[in-house]
């Protein structure tokens, strides 16, 4: 099992292997289109392959579910740039989020549109032809295809989870031991809201309790119960 999971680390963190060509997309535009749309083209396309490549690393760290949403939806966005180059139309829009209008089922005329309208105001909002790339991409863009789909698959073969297992031991013997926390009361913090939503299920399902799960979406809603289960100082409802 370690020598597996060393393995899919290498996968994400290597050069030789996935190197997040997706989001480097402006680095490989022809010399002249990068000038004069982007500037330091390079220098952002290498961060935003570093985060996505932390990101992964991170999701990997915070729980088997998270990382397998992430990892999917880094195959789809794959594919889907792939494709917008079968389709000689390869939308780069920093002031639209493409994947999230593909993925409620807008389809590339309207997109373009879209996009075309906005680069009125800012042009670094465009539409770009296959041409207008440097041959590297698009083999790169496969390559991480590929290594994203073995990963995909290798990691839908997953089912034991022993991080899950760990953490119920802990909260039976510890987190939750009455001789150690009286109130019965736990908060956990992660990152992943993906996580968080594994976490509570699964929690409420060992331990047949309810669980207050908060996020960015529901914090607001969630205001009062958060104050009335967690802050010593609550004293009834608060004005908003």
């Amino acid at each position: 099992m370690v020598n597996y999971f060393t393995i899919q680390f290498f996968y994400l963190t290597d050069d030789d292997k996935i190197n997040y060509y997706r989001y480097q997309a402006i680095r490989f535009l022809k010399p002249e289109l990068r000038e004069q749309y982007y500037e330091q083209a390079v220098l952002v396309s290498k961060s935003l392959a570093g985060i996505m490549k932390t990101l992964m690393i991170k999701r990997l760290e915070s729980s088997f579910t998270a990382f397998k949403i992430t990892l999917n939806n880094l195959l789809v966005s794959t594919q889907r740039m792939i494709q917008m180059f079968d389709n000689n139309k390869v939308m780069i829009a920093p002031d639209l989020q493409v994947n999230d209008l593909m993925e409620k089922g807008m389809n590339f005329d309207d997109i373009e549109t879209l996009i075309l309208e906005m680069s009125i105001v800012n042009p670094r909002n465009n539409v770009f032809l296959a041409d207008d790339f440097e041959s590297g991409f698009i083999v790169g863009l496969k390559k991480d295809q590929l290594l994203l789909k073995e990963l995909v698959d290798d990691w839908a073969k997953v089912e034991h989870d022993p991080k899950i297992e760990t953490f119920f031991k802990t909260l039976r013997e510890n987190l939750l031991n009455t001789a150690i926390n009286e109130s019965g009361k736990l908060v956990i913090f992660t990152e992943s809201t993906d996580t968080a939503n594994y976490l509570a299920g699964k929690i409420e399902e060992y331990l047949n309790v309810k669980v207050l799960n908060v996020s960015s979406q529901n914090r607001n809603k969630n205001f009062e119960t958060i104050l009335e289960n967690f802050d010593a100082n609550y004293n009834g409802l608060q004005k908003r």
